[in-house]
């Protein structure tokens, strides 16, 4: 029988992650530099990073001359981050609750973490409303439709309390929770993490070629990754 999970096994998993990987339990600062392009921050602003991990993308933004925040349900993340984005301020708390008032935010992100909330609607939710009326959202979450998984015999990162949707599901949840949504882009990261010469085996060489051209060439229904940048939802007079 199938023990229901708590939201302590959750941060639990998450705390021993952290505790183990360290700062390498997810992507490297350079995957977190590029986010820039899709939110060109500003100077001086105030940036929300909602589940920010190891803290790089804090870090680039502390780079950027902005006011940086960051809250996550890991402790052992958030100690991780206060390494990392010594200027930031940093939060353990849920992403269903923000700790924040309301419309503060230039910029609020939440990148590979909304998929794994208690309650995603509610995660949408507060991050409209900490969120001001001329802000930049920027949210990616992972495709239930992915080429890579239909391959394999199950779906998904294999994280703990992950919700899977494809990409026009994912697009009703944040307009239903009051975002409008300006662009959507792939995730290509994986593929710079694709070397051709990583040995000397030319079949090797051959199946990685072949990878990094369906990355090129994947269409967005297929992608492995959505990256919404979003405004928030005007409200009516």
């Amino acid at each position: 029988m199938k023990v229901a999970l708590t939201k302590k096994d959750v941060k639990d998993y998450y705390d021993s992650l952290h505790r183990e990987e360290k700062e390498k339990t997810w992507r490297p600062f350079e995957a977190y530099r590029l986010m820039d392009k899709y939110l060109n921050m500003e100077k001086r602003k105030k940036i929300l990073d909602i589940g920010c991990g190891t803290g790089y993308l804090l870090k680039t933004a502390e780079l950027k001359g902005l006011f940086t925040y960051g809250i996550d349900i890991s402790k052992e993340a958030v100690d991780i981050s206060k390494t990392i984005a010594k200027n930031s301020e940093l939060i353990v708390a849920d992403g269903e609750k923000l700790p924040f008032c309301d419309a503060c935010f230039d910029y609020v992100t939440c990148l590979g973490s909304l998929e794994h909330f208690w309650d995603v609607n509610e995660g949408v939710k507060d991050i409209v409303r900490v969120s001001r009326n001329d802000a930049v959202i920027c949210v990616m979450v992972p495709n239930a439709n992915f080429l890579g998984w239909k391959f394999r015999k199950s779906k998904g990162t294999g994280q703990i309390n992950e919700f899977l949707f494809d990409l026009n599901r994912w697009s009703r949840i944040l307009e239903k929770k009051g975002l409008v949504i300006r662009k959507v882009y792939q995730d290509k990261w994986l593929r710079k993490e694709i070397h051709f010469f990583q040995d000397k085996n030319p079949v090797g060489f051959l199946i990685r070629l072949f990878f990094k051209l369906c990355w090129w060439f994947l269409p967005l229904n297929w992608a492995y990754q959505f990256i919404f940048v979003c405004n928030k939802m005007p409200t009516k007079s």
